[in-house]
């Protein structure tokens, strides 16, 4: 019984680690910087790519310095905001 469920176990552990989240590369990252530039922040604490089964599906901002305050943000894979929370 024990081997039927670390074979189950590992068998999970690929379809879990597809959801995992990934830093930018350096030109991505440039255009996620440009996109906080045009709303007027910068300096975000980190920024992760999102994919699912190795498919970019956006970007990631925490803690971005705004004149207004420290935000979150969500980008799509063209680099336009689509979320944006007081942090």
């Amino acid at each position: 019984m024990r081997l039927v469920i670390l074979s189950v176990a590992a068998l999970m552990l690929p379809a879990t680690a597809s959801l995992a989240d990934a830093p930018p590369s350096a030109q991505e990252r440039a255009q996620v910087m440009a996109a906080l530039a045009a709303v007027g922040c910068s300096d975000p604490r980190e920024i992760e790519r999102e994919e699912d089964d190795g498919v970019i599906e956006g970007y990631e901002v925490e803690d971005a310095k705004c004149a207004d305050g420290v935000y979150d943000f969500e980008l799509d894979t063209q680099f336009n905001i689509t979320d944006r929370d007081r942090d």
